[in-house]
């Protein structure tokens, strides 16, 4: 159901602003609405303006802010260690903070800059090693020793190889070139030359954009075995750097961290009251401010401000005005078995305040679909287990455990219609244990399966014209009413007599309904204008569409079917197992999303749209952060 909410003003002194802000803050009960000054239609109201910030606040507030922006870059940058509980009180310690922050935030800036340098470093490292290796791999022995000087490159295209190959024999008179594959997986090539060769070998291969790979100025002079240690002494090097760079900051974050969290929360809570009163509003001597509540708790949330602020702060409840309606706050509150299912209602925008809250009719409706199109005594006992273990694992994950709790409900409806169908893992449980013989077979009772969904989707579609119909007396739109009872009699009329052609007792009933349609539709184009007639060929066009609770789970039992025989005709009971098991798990996890896709759809578009306002806003009190 839809809370009741209460438009209310607070009044005080003006000293007691932030006070008052940190009890409503801390109550959780009330949202500020600077805009319903504006339809209070009073004297007073225009003496009252918007809170102009004394300098002291304005200046606390600034501090602050640059203060909070400061506090979060240095928790951004310290890592996450196993810290010790700060009992500091955090609103003391923030001028120590302030006093050590910057000091701190250069550490740890200047750290992250040098880590992040010496992490370059020691890519390129890598990749010159890699390099080496596949040169000392190709290099042939004693080169360096008898005057030769090589040249290597590294190709990522193989196709360049053979360009490498044309111009090395153009400059080197046909010398080969030697190739390997990296670590990496790229090419490197490898030119072996005299020393008065190299130069234009190394000008050629620039103009054929063939660039030699350069290695640091560290490794120049060195042999190939020299260069290959010199670059594993200065990787290490690094690495040893980098880890001292991360010592220095878990020691800080193991020292600091803690403290820096608490104050963080702290600034949080006051910097949410000071941007807070930004909405409030003032008179020459007190704050006033307009906000929404629970109408359940005005007299807990009076009760609190008097008992901490004394009689000096007044809260007034105020009418709401038909022109407020759109702007009050929405507030599901179901009792405890509906509550899961309003997950499924705050998938979409949440109803007007003067709607009905969908919710108990989704917790009816959804599981009933859900059920009826899955229908398997062994998938729901599958289900059932899998829905208990996730609502057990998941106490601190609200989204998790309801999602748990829906699927609970769901396959006690699937196990009760797969006992109906004689459904067990399909016809499973009728050739291994001689069960599953139920009222109905959906493989061979199509039709009846057929008008069994219809009539279900009478029901539901009739039940949300009903919805509509109180939906319109309660917003005062008489006309609109009107409308939808003439459209809900309407449809009664034509589905009892589509009902009279299969159903030979009801056929006295079909003169009876023809005339009183013929009654409703004028009734129904004064009211509902020249589109009334499409509107409720719409609404017969919804009640067909519910044949696919019949299409869907027919589909899933054939598919249980096919895998009972695909095993049976495997030739191995071992395979046949495993091809049951493979088949009836895909059709499980089918048959999870196909009927919930379905049924949320059959709601959503078939249901919602008889009776649900949607465009209302969620109600967003002043909440701690902590």
């Amino acid at each position: 159901m839809i809370v009741g909410m209460s438009k209310v003003e607070i009044t005080g002194p003006r000293e007691r602003l932030l006070a008052v802000l940190d009890t409503l803050q801390r109550s959780e009960v009330l949202e500020i609405d600077a805009r319903i000054k504006e339809r209070i239609d009073e004297a007073a109201v225009d003496q009252v303006r918007p809170l102009a910030l004394d300098g002291k606040t304005l200046a606390e507030r600034l501090f602050l802010e640059d203060l909070a922006l400061k506090v979060d870059r240095v928790l951004e940058r310290l890592p996450e260690v196993e810290t010790r509980e700060s009992y500091l009180s955090p609103g003391r310690a923030v001028n120590s903070i302030a006093a050590v922050v910057g000091r701190h935030l250069q550490a740890v800036e200047d750290g992250a800059k040098r880590r992040e340098a010496l992490g370059t470093e020691v890519a390129q490292l890598n990749r010159y090693l890699v390099f080496l290796k596949t040169v000392e791999s190709l290099a042939p022995r004693g080169a360096e020793a008898e005057g030769l000087e090589f040249i290597g490159v590294e190709v990522r295209d193989p196709a360049a190889l053979e360009q490498l190959t044309r111009v090395a024999g153009r400059v080197l008179l046909g010398a080969e070139v030697r190739t390997a594959r990296a670590e990496d997986g790229s090419y490197i090539g490898l030119l072996t030359t005299e020393k008065e060769l190299a130069a234009k070998l190394k000008d050629s291969l620039r103009g054929n954009e063939i660039p030699e790979i350069e290695l640091p100025s560290f490794l120049e002079g060195l042999t190939l075995p020299e260069k290959l240690e010199a670059a594993r002494k200065r990787r290490d090097e690094l690495a040893a750097e980098v880890a001292g760079i991360d010592r220095q900051l878990a020691d800080l974050a193991a020292g600091w961290r803690g403290l820096y969290g608490n104050v963080r929360d702290w600034l949080r809570q006051r910097l949410a009251l000071l941007r807070t009163s930004a909405a409030v509003y003032e008179t020459d001597r007190c704050f006033v401010l307009f906000g929404w509540m629970p109408s359940a708790a005005v007299e807990d949330l009076r009760r609190s401000l008097a008992a901490k602020h004394g009689d000096t702060v007044v809260l007034e409840e105020k009418e709401i005005l038909r022109k407020d309606l759109e702007d009050v706050p929405v507030v599901l509150r179901n009792p405890a078995y509906f509550r899961p299912f309003e997950l499924l209602v705050r998938l979409l925008p949440p109803p007007r305040y003067a709607s009905i809250d969908p919710t108990p009719f989704v917790g009816i409706f959804f599981p009933l679909f859900f059920g009826m199109i899955l229908g398997d005594v062994g998938y729901g006992v599958l289900l059932l287990v899998l829905a208990a273990i996730l609502v057990a694992v998941s106490r601190k994950r609200r989204t998790l455990r309801q999602v748990g709790q829906i699927l609970l409900v769901a396959s006690v409806y699937t196990i009760i219609f797969g006992a109906l169908y004689g459904e067990y893992f399909g016809d499973l449980g009728a050739r291994l244990l001689g069960i599953g013989h139920g009222l109905i077979d959906r493989r061979t009772s199509l039709m009846p399966m057929l008008y069994f969904a219809l009539a279900v989707g009478v029901v539901h579609v009739l039940v949300g014209l009903v919805l509509g119909v109180v939906s319109a007396f309660r917003g005062r739109q008489v006309r609109e009413a009107v409308a939808r009872l003439a459209s809900l009699l309407a449809v009664v009329c034509v589905v009892g007599m589509l009902a009279s052609y299969f159903a030979p007792v009801a056929e006295l009933a079909r003169r009876p309904l023809l005339l009183a349609l013929a009654v409703i539709a004028p009734v129904l184009l004064l009211t509902g204008g020249l589109l009334a007639p499409f509107e409720l060929l719409r609404h017969l066009g919804n009640i067909v569409s519910y044949a696919r609770i019949m299409a869907v789970g027919l589909a899933s039992v054939l598919l249980a079917y096919v895998a009972n025989n695909l095993a049976g005709a495997a030739g191995s009971i071992w395979v046949g197992v495993a091809v049951a098991i493979l088949l009836h798990a895909f059709n499980i996890l089918l048959g999870v999303f196909a009927p919930t896709v379905h049924a949320l759809r059959l709601h959503y578009v078939e249901f919602f749209s008889k009776f649900v306002e949607s465009g209302g806003r969620r109600f967003e009190p002043l909440r701690r952060t902590d």
